[in-house]
């Protein structure tokens, strides 16, 4: 891939330039400590993938509409707000190469202002008067919490299986990004069959996209992810590399990988990276990713050429072979 993703996005320089605009309009109160808390992740910057997914899929049939904007905006502070949580239940110092919302202002205000954002993004799906939005946005956001509750239900190697993980990133990740297609396509009025399967593009985008960020938790340095790489095994995540390397490797394996939880040290943790390269557990990782690509790339292929279907092909590359 030899584009990196600011370079893919280009095109939509002004309308994401547009999208921070509103997402510091809208989460404004006058009241300080909401205010610099609610707009702190966005300082780092980010991906704005989201937000992308909902102008790109509003595009592929002809101009942006209205509102656009808004919408995609909302997606970005849902996103945020969820990222927020995350931190306070992973305990984590860094978030983007920044200090973490709960570490900057504790855990009271982390929550609140979590909760702050997602009902300003759920009121602005309200706001914009298509009964068939708020559905997709509430939907969205239900789901990654419910994939925030199964995580912690199956935190325990014992019992985690590749299934429960399957359901993981869906409900956490995957259906997001796939509410965000479909919600572009739903404020352009594509019909319900390019609707559908636009979620479905979306929803195969986003297993690949976690599946990578599980393996990039592994294999990067923490300065290229901008947090702290390896905290998720520690954390109780068990992901698809860990899987396989337990399906693969058998009980020693098992056995090695509990007692780094119980005693996490450098050289243990530099043992089982070398493990999982070893095993092909991260080979295999990678590959799973490249079919849901794959999978997107085929559905993508139904609408027609276009400089956005371009740029979404690009964007599917990108998120395949990414580094942070």
């Amino acid at each position: 891939m030899d584009k990196d993703l600011k370079e893919i996005l280009a095109p939509l320089d002004g309308h994401l330039r547009r999208v921070d605009e509103e997402i510091q309009k809208r989460l404004k109160t006058g009241i300080p400590i909401i205010d610099a808390s609610a707009t702190h992740l966005f300082l780092s910057g980010g991906k704005r993938i989201r937000a992308s997914l909902v102008i790109l899929s509003s595009g592929l049939r002809g101009e942006i509409p209205e509102g656009i904007i808004e919408l995609a905006a909302a997606t970005e502070i849902v996103h945020a707000s969820s990222l927020i949580h995350d931190d306070i239940i992973d305990q984590s110092l860094f978030r983007r190469g920044n200090i973490t919302v709960p570490k900057k202002w504790g855990n009271k205000v982390a929550v609140l202002v979590g909760d702050f954002m997602y009902s300003v993004a759920l009121n602005t799906a309200i706001q914009d008067g298509n009964p068939a939005l708020f559905p997709l946005m509430v939907a969205g956001t239900k789901d990654m919490v419910m994939g925030e509750l199964c995580q912690l239900e199956y935190a325990d190697l014992s019992k985690a299986r590749r299934e429960h993980y399957m359901t993981i990133i869906e409900l956490k990740t995957a259906r997001f990004m796939a509410s965000c297609t479909r919600l572009g396509a739903t404020k352009s009025g594509l019909p319900e069959e390019e609707r559908e399967s636009l979620y479905r593009f979306g929803l195969n985008l986003g297993f690949a996209f976690q599946i990578i960020d599980d393996t990039l938790d592994i294999m990067q340095a923490s300065e290229e992810v901008g947090k702290d790489v390896g905290s998720d095994f520690k954390d109780g995540k068990i992901t698809l590399p860990y899987l396989h390397l337990i399906e693969e490797g058998g009980s020693g394996d098992l056995d090695s990988l509990k007692r780094y939880i119980e005693t996490p040290t450098p050289e243990g943790w530099q043992a089982i990276k070398k493990r999982l390269v070893d095993a092909g557990s991260i080979d295999f990782a990678i590959r799973c990713a490249a079919d849901y690509i794959n999978a997107a790339r085929d559905i993508l292929k139904g609408f027609p050429e276009s400089p956005f279907r371009t740029i979404l092909f690009e964007l599917s590359d990108f998120l395949l072979f990414r580094k942070y």
